[in-house]
C-alpha cells in the first residue's frame, strides 16, 4: 500500500482549509501532517514558505484520516522514501504513541505526540505544544514587566494537547488547576504530573470538574482552553467557561452562553484568557473576552512558537548545514501567517 493507494481508498484526503495546503505529492520529500477534521491550520504555510525561503525541495501537506487506520496509515510512512517526518493533530496526539519506536524529551511522559521525525524506518516522536505554548504566554506577561512564575492558571478540558500544556505550565514554576468534563481525566493527568514533578497536590496541582470552574477563576492569573469547544461544528457557537449541552439547538447554546458571562465576570480583569483553537475568528470565549476588555490570546502564537521547535527537531541536517538558526525559521514563519 502507498500514500496514494490511502487516498484512493478515502482513508486519507488533502485538507482543504489551511491555507497553501498542497493537493498532491509531487515533491521530493514531504512531511505529513495527520488531523481527524479539516480546519485552518498554519502548518502548511509556515512550513512551506520556510522550505521555498531555504530553496529545499519539500512540501508540507495536510491530511485528514481517518482514526480508525492510523496502524496502517504509520507502517505505509515507514515505508515511503519520501516522508520525512511531520504534524500529528487531534485526535491522534495521545494514539500514536504506541507504534513509535522512540521519544524525545518529556513526550512519553506526557503520553501525546505533535510531532514525528523519520529516521531510517524508524519513527520518533516529541512534543512541542507545550513549549510553544509556554513561550507564547511568557511573552505576553513578560510585554508587562512579570513572570509566569508562582501564578495561578486554570485550565478547560484535557487530553493530549492538555498533556503537554500543562506540563510545560509546571515546568515554568506556574501552580494549575484542571478542569474538565470529566473528572476522572482531570485526576489521571493530575496524578501524572504530581508523579513526574514529584510536588504535592493543593500546591501546585489541582484538578475539578466544569461546576468549579466559577469558583477557580476568581484568583486566575491566566483562563486556558484546551478542549474543543468553540472550534468546529456542533461545538463551534459554545463558549470553553461552560458546560455544554447537546444537541447544539439555540436555546442549548444560549445556556452555555449565558452561564459563560456569568464565569467571565468573576475573572480579574488581569488574567490573560487563552484558548487554543484555530478556526476563522475568535472563539466565543476569545470575543466575549475581548468585549470586556482582557487581553487574549488566540492559539497563533502558540502554533508558531510549537512549528519553530518542531521544523527545527525535523530538519536539523539541512539547517545546520546551512547556517539557519531558530530566529531565522521564526521569522520567515510569523511573516507567512502575518502575526
Amino acid at each position: 500500500m502507498t500514500i496514494h493507494g490511502l487516498i484512493r481508498q478515502g482513508i486519507l484526503r488533502y485538507a482543504i482549509n489551511p491555507e497553501g495546503n498542497p493537493n498532491h505529492l509531487e515533491f521530493g520529500r514531504y512531511t505529513l501532517t495527520l488531523v481527524g477534521e479539516d480546519y485552518p491550520a498554519k502548518t502548511p504555510v509556515m512550513w512551506n514558505t520556510v522550505y521555498e525561503e531555504l530553496g529545499l525541495d519539500y512540501g508540507a501537506i495536510m491530511l485528514v484520516a481517518d482514526p480508525a487506520y492510523l496502524k496502517q496509515i504509520l507502517a505505509v510512512f515507514r515505508d515511503d522514501s519520501k516522508y520525512a517526518g511531520g504534524g500529528i493533530g487531534v485526535p491522534f496526539k495521545d494514539k500514536v504513541i504506541g507504534y513509535l519506536d522512540g521519544f524525545i524529551d518529556q513526550a512519553r511522559k506526557i503520553g501525546a505526540v505533535n510531532i514525528i521525525a523519520k529516521k531510517g524506518r524508524e519513527l520518533y516522536g516529541r512534543n512541542t505544544d507545550g513549549q510553544g505554548f509556554v513561550r507564547s504566554l511568557q511573552a505576553m506577561f513578560s510585554a508587562r514587566g512579570e513572570d509566569i512564575s508562582g501564578r495561578k492558571a486554570v485550565i478547560l478540558g484535557s487530553g493530549g494537547t492538555c498533556n503537554a500544556v500543562a506540563f510545560a505550565l509546571v515546568s515554568a514554576g506556574m501552580n494549575i488547576v484542571i478542569l474538565n468534563r470529566t473528572v476522572e481525566k482531570a485526576k489521571a493527568l493530575s496524578e501524572k504530573i504530581v508523579f513526574c514533578f514529584k510536588i504535592g497536590y493543593n500546591r501546585r496541582v489541582r484538578y475539578g470538574g466544569e461546576v468549579e470552574i466559577i469558583h477557580e477563576v476568581r484568583d486566575a492569573d491566566a483562563v486556558i482552553n484546551v478542549s474543543t469547544k468553540g472550534s468546529a461544528g456542533e461545538l463551534e457557537q459554545y463558549s470553553a467557561l461552560a458546560s455544554v449541552i447537546m444537541p447544539a439547538t439555540d436555546q442549548n447554546i444560549a445556556r452555555n452562553l449565558r452561564r459563560a458571562q456569568m464565569v467571565l465576570e468573576a475573572i480579574p480583569q488581569r488574567a490573560i484568557i487563552c484558548d487554543i483553537v484555530l478556526r476563522n475568528g475568535l472563539s466565543p470565549m476569545l470575543s466575549s473576552a475581548q468585549n470586556a476588555g482582557y487581553q487574549i490570546m488566540d492559539g497563533v502564537p502558540m502554533v508558531i512558537n510549537q512549528g519553530v521547535e518542531a521544523f527545527c527537531w525535523v530538519h536539523q541536517d539541512e539547517i545546520a548545514s546551512k547556517g539557519i538558526s531558530f530566529n531565522d525559521i521564526a521569522r520567515v514563519m510569523r511573516q507567512a501567517t502575518g502575526f
